[in-house]
């Protein structure tokens, strides 16, 4: 899977699939697009803005992926079991998600907690280890961070996102072997196969 990039002259080139997390987390996403706006008990749905100013202190927690094509049935079912019980996680202040098509459709969620202890509680359920467990193969690489925040009046962006998870970041390689799906039941026990 290549992503198609304009050139000089408004030809179409490629982009080569990278093989490294680094490789992949380098292409610049200038196409992020939200795909479920912020959303949380601090957010106002009229305005998407904040109801107020966030706690003292908080927890942004991030993760981002570039799937491998074709899994797009399966992860979608494991999305919607995961966001479902996302919405009613206690110390969930709110949460968005984006994609950016040109960069491999990576994936992004960021989500703000009131403490750790809420975000490991969500992250500990048995429906995200399962997800977790589930999806390991279906993405040619994952990242994550967390961090804690204390600016009360904004919402973190994406660049700052990037920022920090560049600053963590180790680079590995990453394997482009294409993956068989199996089944897009997310209640099926197994999901993918490596050929």
């Amino acid at each position: 899977m290549h992503t198609l990039e304009p050139a000089a002259g408004g030809d179409l080139v490629r982009l080569p699939l990278p093989t490294t997390l680094e490789g992949f987390a380098s292409c610049d996403e200038y196409d992020l697009e939200s795909v479920v706006p912020w959303t949380g008990p601090a957010i106002d749905p009229e305005t998407g803005g904040l109801r107020g100013p966030l706690p003292e202190r908080y927890v942004v927690a991030t993760s981002g992926g570039w799937p491998r094509p074709g899994v797009e049935e399966i992860a979608t079912a494991l999305n919607a079991v995961l966001l479902e019980q996302l919405w009613r996680c206690e110390g969930l202040l709110a949460a968005t998600f984006a994609i950016s098509a040109r960069c491999w459709n990576s994936s992004r969620a960021l989500s703000l907690w009131t403490d750790e202890e809420s975000l490991e509680v969500f992250l500990d359920s048995p429906k995200h280890q399962e997800a977790v467990r589930r999806t390991r193969h279906l993405a040619y690489a994952w990242e994550g961070g967390r961090w804690y925040r204390t600016d009360r009046h904004t919402l973190p962006g994406w660049d700052e996102v990037r920022a920090e998870l560049a600053a963590r970041r180790r680079d590995r390689p990453v394997s482009t072997d294409p993956v068989r799906t199996i089944a897009a039941d997310p209640a099926a026990t197994t999901q993918t196969e490596e050929p």
